[in-house]
């Protein structure tokens, strides 16, 4: 990671990221927030309701059992007003502060969960079982007997892989997690095809790679590129890093034309089964490449129907053909 996305360089309100993880790296200031989390829960954190419970300053240094008043007052002064709000009835937690305490809500939880028996789910590419593993707050489907649909990018078998908060995975089937990652995956994707990052709201950069020498036959992996795609497009949020790397057919899929399409033959793409999504991607959607100005065509098809959308080199939208 570069060192000028991670800079003062870099303002949120005034506050630097640098200068946001001196603020939190503190446990008495992290207790502050969990304290005013737990005293508002019901009540302003469901973003509906305007109702605001604050908390006194002598309430909240008793909850935090911090006897040193002026040390207390410190770490409070410290955390305001980016993390904590001051008003005339007392102190309250600010949305970045609420987004703190939902992260942290979010990752809590077993690192590790034991998904021992196979997925229900076949494996889309050659129908063999597959298998779920959940590590590092990552879940990974990988397939048993086929190289997987990623290449060399990741371990082989590798089906579908993306972060997963530990909150509640250990109250899922491995079939249950697979349908709820590959959701957010999909969301994800119209997020990034309109420009936006789903982590931080901030602008999208996109970078195209292509494999010139692609050759893809009945399904297999390209010799040279290991993959069964030709074009590959890494799409990364220029302020949080956030990024996803996957084939272009993949990420079209977050497109309002091409979502409104497939709704219209009774395909809700933004909620399929990880089999319907392959077998759009392996038998109705074609990629063509033209350069000076450098294209790239994907056309979608249902039968007789058919929708292309043209993409620059920035994964912009250039034009639609249907």
């Amino acid at each position: 990671m570069s060192e000028t996305h991670l800079t003062p360089d870099l303002e949120l309100n005034g506050l630097s990221p640098d200068e946001a993880f001196a603020v939190l790296g503190n446990e008495i200031r992290l207790d502050i927030i969990r304290v005013l989390w737990h005293a508002d829960a019901t009540h302003q954190y469901d973003e509906v309701s305007d109702i605001v419970e604050t908390m006194s300053f002598s309430e909240l240094r008793r909850r935090v059992d911090l006897v040193d008043n002026g040390q207390f007052n410190y770490h409070l002064s410290q955390l305001c007003p980016h993390f904590v709000r001051q008003t005339e009835d007392g102190y309250r937690l600010s949305g970045a502060g609420k987004q703190i305490a939902r992260t942290v809500i979010a990752v809590s939880g077993t690192e590790d969960i034991d998904f021992s028996a196979d997925l229900e789910e076949r494996c889309p590419l050659c129908d063999a079982p597959m298998i779920a593993t959940y590590e590092d707050q990552w879940l990974r489907v990988s397939c048993t007997d086929c190289d997987g649909q990623f290449g060399d990018e990741t371990p082989r078998g590798s089906v579908f892989l993306s972060n997963y908060p530990a909150a509640t995975i250990a109250d899922q089937t491995p079939d249950e997690a697979l349908r709820t990652g590959f959701y957010r995956c999909m969301l994800d994707n119209a997020y990034l095809m309109h420009g936006i990052c789903r982590e931080c709201a901030g602008a999208v950069s996109a970078s195209v790679s292509v494999c010139e020498d692609h050759q893809s036959r009945a399904g297999d992996p390209c010799p040279d590129c290991g993959t069964r795609s030709q074009v590959w497009v890494e799409q990364r949020c220029d302020t949080c890093r956030f990024a996803k790397h996957l084939p272009v057919e993949v990420f079209i899929m977050g497109l309002t034309p091409v979502i409104g399409f497939l709704d219209q033959h009774g395909i809700d793409v933004l909620a399929p089964s990880l089999d319907e999504i392959v077998d759009i991607l392996q038998h109705n959607v074609e990629t063509a490449i033209t350069k000076d100005p450098f294209r790239v065509s994907v056309t979608v098809a249902n039968g007789t129907d058919e929708l292309t959308v043209i993409l620059d080199g920035e994964m912009n939208l250039v034009d639609l053909e249907r």
